[in-house]
């Protein structure tokens, strides 16, 4: 079992990003919270000061922004505050969803900004430090729509699809060198503040496809902990992804198509 004494977790603000924030603190881990919204983060800091007594600090930054993201990846490496666990949690999803070809240009490339360029600068930081100590984690949040096709969100689901192979090639390379990584798959999660986490648009869904966003993160510390290199939370999506994988891709084509397509 891996401890993890101080993290840093992106998109903390609100959602799955929040929870495990909590969920770090309530285990004893020092966090530094990064988020565009500082009110938001000084409100999350003082309450998991006062009822962990660890160490919060905030780091306000817009990961879109060179600049600010460099100042991330700086924090990242600092020797005198080393950081055992980097949470690449920031992303942005499908909305609204529309067909490729009918999505601004500046928009598609702002989710490949945030959703793959922000973790990966953040992960090669981390990296740099991680690796001359031997010691260090990196979560990083994806989506099981980076494991199945998703009409009308397909750069999005192109971008979690990146963020979970490079995280399960790091998981080879690097678990030598004393740093694991972990990659987080959830399917529609309820944020918290009446928006819902993984799905590209509105439709009713059945109560049970639903997952408690602090269960998620319960679930995905206990994978880093634990060293599995895949959390896939929630037992009908983790059939959902195997069954992709069993059925020929033409009739997944289909079946996607009726789902997201219309």
């Amino acid at each position: 079992m891996v401890t993890y004494t101080s993290a840093l977790v992106t998109g903390a603000s609100s959602g799955i990003g929040q929870s495990l924030a909590r969920r770090l603190a309530e285990e004893g881990a020092d966090v530094v919270v990064v988020a565009r919204r500082g009110d938001r983060l000084e409100s999350l800091a003082e309450e998991l000061r006062g009822r962990y007594q660890v160490s919060v600090e905030v780091l306000t930054a817009d990961l879109t922004v060179p600049e600010e993201l460099a100042a991330v990846a700086e924090r990242l490496t600092d020797p005198d505050r080393p950081i055992d666990l980097l949470v690449n949690n920031a992303g942005a999803g499908s909305r609204p969803p529309r067909p490729l070809a009918d999505q601004p240009l500046e928009y598609e490339l702002g989710k490949v900004d945030l959703n793959v360029l922000a973790p990966l600068r953040l992960t090669h930081a981390a990296l740099s430090a991680m690796i001359p100590r031997r010691h260090g984690g990196i979560l990083n949040v994806s989506s099981i729509a980076g494991f199945l096709p998703q009409p009308q969100g397909a750069t999005y689901a192109a971008t979690k699809a990146f963020l979970t192979s490079m995280t399960e090639t790091l998981y080879c390379e690097a678990r030598t060198s004393g740093v694991h990584a972990t990659v987080l798959c959830p399917g529609f999660v309820r944020r918290g503040e009446g928006g819902a986490h993984g799905g590209t648009r509105s439709i009713r869904l059945p109560e049970f496809v639903w997952l408690d966003r602090d269960e998620v993160a319960r679930e995905a510390i206990a994978a880093v902990r634990s060293g599995d290199p895949v959390c896939i939370p929630g037992r009908h999506y983790r059939a959902a992804v195997k069954l992709s994988r069993i059925l020929p891709r033409s009739v997944s084509y289909r079946v996607f198509e009726r789902l997201w397509g219309r």
